[in-house]
């Protein structure tokens, strides 16, 4: 450990801090400081100014003494001691030295992505970088030399780090970590003060601790495990960096894709549980429409275990030629690469995030997006609308948009102009019946198959060139469903040969009750005629006026 070559200091006071105001902290404070930076960049707005710069009366480097450097093979770690805002504890730059190997050596060795590459002057301490290190300061982030520059506000209120690119080569950057995992609440704050050569200097404190969002511990106590889950989200910012200039070319994916790497490099702190319970959130939304990228962490996690471990080198390989394409168009190609189809490919993961929660059990391993399944909050479900608001009418239509999952429970879904793919989860008990809709006559035989069971979910998406469902069936048997029909809803008829024009309908005695007219291979008879028309009893119906005939019943 060497102290820097800085002039000294005179003797310094902590003076006891001073409680100016009790502010409420936020549920969750905000993670990622570049994610941060570039909102406020594109907001082109300075935000939270709050407590930051409000109570600095002294010059930034006044409310530190030494500096202190901590080398490994590949960083050179900036830090300070004993008191003042910025000061951390030795045991944290041992942690922090440990991790920085270990997760370079899992980005490039394991992921085989590029290494970063450092600026070569700190931006809060301004020390020199020996050459071929990477930087990493420890620091407050709330109190930095120069906030607008790292952030593009006054302070973060709640950043675990940031990646900071140099404004002159976006290639080079560093990494600034919070140096004990507490945030300094947007809205006042308790203030400490230190004394130089007789003059006060007034900073905000730190109060409100970080904490897990997965297991609720607190990282200013395991702070290895916020060192953890800052560096590996972090670094891969500064990986990043090597394929496209993060600031010109923002896409949801550098959050989702640092997310990724975080859960599969730092496995066991799971802080990303939260990422996941609030993509659910946005059933129905086009995936890049979604203003929350750190959920897209969940897709991140399919294509990792499902496709190749190594894909998102491919994806940011992709970014480089054409830093302005969509992701949805690189990954296309890396699926088209692989031979497979994007549409298939993306209902797969729509079904297998619908089995999150306490319903991943009741499946095979093999369908999980990630080992953690089990762990995570359910898929959040829609009602089905009553399409008059009488009860029973339960039919609903899907309509998502391009790039897009959802799903509901319960209803029964009409598919005649829905284009792209369907999947019925049939609950019951404990076991989970995963029923793939191959044509409109299976929503028939789903609902038949699961009168007894307790619920069903469907599941719908979208991705890039859906098309609807086929109305005919390879068995061409003339049916009617559902089967009983127990007096709500229409009662319908399939498939319909396109040579006959009208339907016949006669009861047990062979008396003619309705004759309808159709024009499309499906034809449904809504409930009032029904109802006016036949009473409860077997029927038998057939196409047109002669042929074999089917029989249904009507129970009410």
């Amino acid at each position: 450990m060497l102290a820097s070559s800085l002039p000294s200091i005179p003797k310094v006071l902590l003076l006891t801090a001073t409680i100016l105001v009790t502010a409420t902290a936020p549920a969750q404070a905000q993670k990622c400081g570049m994610a941060f930076a570039h909102q406020n960049s594109r907001q082109k707005s300075v935000l939270h100014p709050a407590a930051a710069l409000r109570f600095r009366n002294c010059d930034a480097r006044e409310y530190y003494d030494s500096v202190y450097t901590r080398e490994t093979e590949h960083f050179q770690i900036f830090y300070t001691l004993g008191i003042g805002p910025h000061a951390t504890r030795p045991e944290f730059v041992d942690s922090l030295a440990v991790t920085l190997e270990n997760a370079l050596t899992f980005h490039t060795k394991t992921m085989k992505m590029r290494a970063p590459q450092g600026i070569d002057t700190t931006s809060h301490y301004q020390m020199p970088v020996k050459a071929g290190l990477y930087p990493v300061e420890v620091a407050e982030i709330d109190f930095l030399r120069d906030p607008r520059s790292v952030l593009k506000a006054d302070a973060c209120n709640g950043c675990y780090g940031v990646t900071y690119p140099s404004p002159k080569d976006y290639h080079k950057s560093e990494i600034i970590i919070d140096n004990d995992f507490k945030y300094v609440p947007e809205n006042a704050t308790a203030t400490s003060s230190i004394v130089r050569d007789e003059k006060t200097c007034t900073y905000p404190t730190s109060t409100v601790e970080q904490n897990s969002t997965a297991y609720q511990y607190s990282y200013n106590k395991e702070f290895a495990k916020g060192i953890q889950v800052t560096i590996y989200h972090e670094m891969f910012h500064a990986v990043q960096l090597q394929y496209m200039d993060l600031f010109n070319h923002w896409t949801y994916w550098i959050e989702a894709s640092a997310a990724g790497n975080e859960e599969v490099g730092a496995p066991d702190i799971d802080d990303y549980f939260l990422y996941v319970s609030r993509f659910f959130n946005y059933g129905g939304t086009a995936i890049d429409a979604i203003e929350y990228e750190y959920g897209l962490v969940i897709l991140y996690l399919y294509l990792y275990n499902h496709v190749d471990k190594h894909f998102d080198k491919e994806i940011w390989e992709l970014f480089e030629t054409k830093p302005n394409a969509p992701f949805k168009e690189n990954l296309k190609k890396i699926l088209e690469k692989r031979g497979l189809d994007g549409d298939s490919l993306f209902h797969d993961f729509a079904t297998a995030a619908a089995l999150s929660g306490k319903n991943a059990n009741a499946v095979s391993r093999a369908r999980w997006i990630h080992e953690d399944q089990p762990r995570w909050a359910p898929a959040i479900t829609n009602r089905p609308t009553f399409i008059d608001g009488s009860e029973g009418q339960d039919k609903f239509t899907p309509n998502i948009p391009l790039y897009s999952l959802d799903f509901y429970l319960g209803g029964i879904p009409d598919l005649d102009e829905y284009k792209g793919k369907a999947t019925a989860l049939v609950f019951n008990g404990e076991k989970i019946g995963i029923r793939e809709i191959k044509n409109t006559a299976s929503v028939d035989s789903i609902i038949k198959g699961a009168f007894f069971a307790d619920s069903i979910m469907w599941v719908f998406s979208s991705f890039d060139n859906p098309k609807r469902i086929p109305e005919m069936v390879k068995d061409s048997t003339l049916r009617a469903f559902p089967m009983p029909w127990r007096g709500n809803g229409s009662l319908c008829f399939t498939p319909l040969p396109e040579s006959k024009k009208f339907i016949e309908i006669r009861n047990a005695r062979g008396d003619l009750v309705l004759r309808e007219p159709y024009e499309k291979t499906t034809h449904c008879i809504n409930e009032d005629n029904v109802k006016s028309s036949m009473k409860p009893g077997v029927y038998r119906f057939r196409a047109g006026a002669r042929g074999k005939t089917e029989k249904f019943l009507v129970v009410y």
